[in-house]
C-alpha cells in the first residue's frame, strides 16, 4: 500500500509554520517539523517502510517509537482526509 497527499488539500504558510486545510473536512491542521517532513515526502506515493526509512535518516530516535508515531500520524492524516492510499 502506498500513501500520498490528497488532491483536495490546500497548503498555506503562516509565518514559519505550514497549515493544511482539506475541503472535505473542516478545520486547519498546523504541522510541526516532523509532520512537515512527512508531508513533503508524500508528494509522491511511498510505502510505510520507505517513509519510515527516510524519517529515520533525518531524525534521531528510538526506531520502535518512531514507527509507532509514524503510524499514528498517518492514521490522523487519513482520518482528516489529508492523505489517501493506493495499491
Amino acid at each position: 500500500m502506498f500513501y500520498k497527499r490528497s488532491d483536495q488539500v490546500k497548503v498555506k504558510k503562516v509565518g514559519n509554520k505550514t497549515a493544511l486545510y482539506s475541503s472535505e473536512q473542516s478545520g486547519i491542521h498546523v504541522l510541526d517539523d516532523t509532520s512537515l517532513f512527512i508531508w513533503e515526502v508524500l508528494r509522491e506515493p511511498v510505502t510505510f517502510d520507505e517513509l519510515l526509512y527516510m524519517l529515520s535518516e533525518v531524525f534521531e530516535g528510538d526506531q520502535a517509537e518512531m514507527k509507532d508515531d509514524l503510524q499514528k500520524l498517518l492514521d490522523l492524516f487519513l482520518q482528516y482526509k489529508l492523505v489517501c492510499t493506493e495499491t
